[in-house]
């Protein structure tokens, strides 16, 4: 029978009915709370800084899984997904199909996240005794592939810390003077990887031209900086003057919030040093009981061909014994093999995984201490405190020049010669100076406030990113645990069928005559 459309309905009672298993536990969601999502700046006019007509309380919304099963791989469960441009447009438009475009985004976020890959370039750079250690950075999804130093990424965060300074920057692994050793040059090698897959997470950094020329520019990242011209002013800039729409969309106790998280964060971050520290020590042990296993393993063996031939010509137990060894160092080597498995699971799973979280404290942490140095300066106070001194003064000159024109009628009228008190108009350049500088002042005061606006909402967009990161912290058990699970399948593998090996093996005392 052709397969058409029309005989798909005639014989539509004959289809079988789909097993869909595990539908009944996802939550999709509310259309409402789907339609409108927070936006990067690089899909919004320059002056909107985000989708200013949405009123939706958690704008970082997404479908949640609820069933038990394992969870994708650590590296696809990062932040929450932004809406493309047409979802942003259509918002306004037709409101049930950017919430079925919204959802569909929200499924393919986790496929279509881009991951970098770092590793050592084959070989070193530089002159005698200066060498340097290149790394090429892969990037997953644009298929690119560059070269870069290590000062390439310092120069990268130090620009976006000038750009971004309400974000949460990640960090970078420490600089090291003199020569470095293998040990050093891997772990440096991890927290690269660490560094630059945060920024591919963040929703707002992983747009930015700057950090996209450094993933896909092919020459050296030295000669492009110097025929471009690389922008240094704040993200505000431009997203000035603002809508007061946006000043309801921060919630009223973000203050306390951001206390809560500040008063929290030092004791978190002590803890998941102790974690790391801790973790990093189980994965060396593992690391070692292979390598043991692995040297008993090769130490039977070598007993095995020793002890092949014994001393009493027609003794058979002896050869079984050595043929014992041999299969019993084979299962200590499998033993190894899984251990060694183990380790690197280990070393790439919740080790990495705790050092990311890890990471991400501190970066938020360091969010709330740039803002409280920048607080401290106190620009609007002062602007406030100039313009009450300037009007006062401003005061204090009109009530002098009014009294000083009074005088000089006075004087006028009764027919004396001069100005009595003073010339009126030697006190107008100095209003007129005056009311320029109060002018200016309170326009400035207008734009600092505007931008204490647009940094409160940043930051209040920052903070909900860092809490929705907090369900990543489920899957870094669950693979942990899945990963225990496998290993003690694979050990208890190999124990059970070398159990009836062993259990073969001649230990009758009569059978070595």
């Amino acid at each position: 029978m052709e397969l058409t459309i029309e005989n798909l309905t005639a014989h539509r009672e004959d289809l079988p009915i789909p097993h869909l298993p595990g539908l009944e536990n996802i939550d999709f969601g509310s259309a409402a709370d789907t339609t409108e999502m927070y936006a990067t700046s690089s899909s919004l006019p320059k002056g909107h800084p985000v989708n200013v007509g949405s009123s939706i309380s958690d704008p970082w919304r997404t479908s949640t899984y609820k069933g038990s099963g394992y969870p994708p791989p650590p590296s696809y469960l990062a932040s929450p997904p932004i809406p493309s441009a047409d979802i942003l447009s259509a918002s306004g438009s037709n409101s049930d199909e950017a919430s079925g475009s919204g959802l569909r985004d929200v499924h393919l976020w986790f496929l279509n996240l881009d991951v970098i890959r770092i590793s050592f370039a084959p070989e070193k750079e530089g002159i005698f005794l200066f060498k340097h250690t290149n790394y090429i950075v892969e990037s997953k999804n644009r298929q690119t592939t560059v070269i870069r130093r290590y000062s390439d990424f310092w120069w990268l965060l130090e620009i976006l810390a000038k750009r971004f300074p309400y974000r949460i920057l990640p960090n970078l692994p420490p600089k090291r003077l003199g020569v470095a050793d293998e040990v050093f040059l891997e772990r440096r090698l991890r927290g690269l990887t660490r560094f630059t897959n945060a920024l591919m997470r963040h929703p707002v950094l992983k747009n930015d031209p700057l950090v996209i020329s450094f993933l896909t520019e092919p020459v050296e990242l030295a000669l492009w900086r110097k025929n471009v011209v690389i922008s240094t002013e704040d993200e505000f800039t431009t997203k000035l003057p603002i809508s007061e729409s946006l000043v309801k969309q921060v919630p009223m106790d973000l203050e306390l919030q951001l206390e809560s998280i500040k008063r929290r964060l030092p004791a978190s971050v002590e803890y998941y040093r102790s974690m790391v520290h801790v973790m990093d020590r189980v994965q060396k042990r593992t690391e070692a009981n292979a390598g043991d296993y692995m040297r008993f393993s090769l130490a039977l063996n070598a007993l095995a061909d020793c002890e092949k031939h014994c001393h009493v010509e027609e003794c058979y137990s002896c050869g079984q014994l050595s043929q014992g060894y041999g299969k019993i160092g084979s299962h200590m080597g499998q033993a190894s093999s899984v251990l060694e498995v183990q380790a690197r699971a280990t070393q790439r799973g919740i080790v990495e995984d705790l050092k990311r979280h890890r990471d991400l404290l501190v970066s938020v942490m360091e969010l709330l201490q740039r803002r409280e140095r920048a607080r401290e300066g106190g620009l609007v106070e002062m602007l406030k405190k100039r313009i009450t001194n300037q009007e006062q003064k401003l005061t204090h000159l009109r009530t002098t020049a009014a009294a000083t024109a009074a005088a000089a009628a006075r004087t006028e009228g009764a027919g004396e010669g001069g100005y009595g008190g003073g010339d009126p108009g030697i006190y107008d350049a100095q209003i007129e100076k005056l009311v320029q500088n109060i002018q200016s002042d309170r326009a400035e005061m207008e734009t600092q406030s505007q931008r204490a606006i647009l940094i409160n909402h940043t930051l209040w967009m920052e903070i909900l990113f860092y809490h929705k990161n907090q369900a990543m912290i489920a899957s870094i058990y669950q693979n942990f645990v899945h990963e225990q699970i496998k290993t003690s399948q694979g050990l208890t593998d190999t124990w059970e069928s070398l159990s009836p090996i062993v259990h073969d093996l001649p230990m009758e005392v009569n059978a070595f005559n």
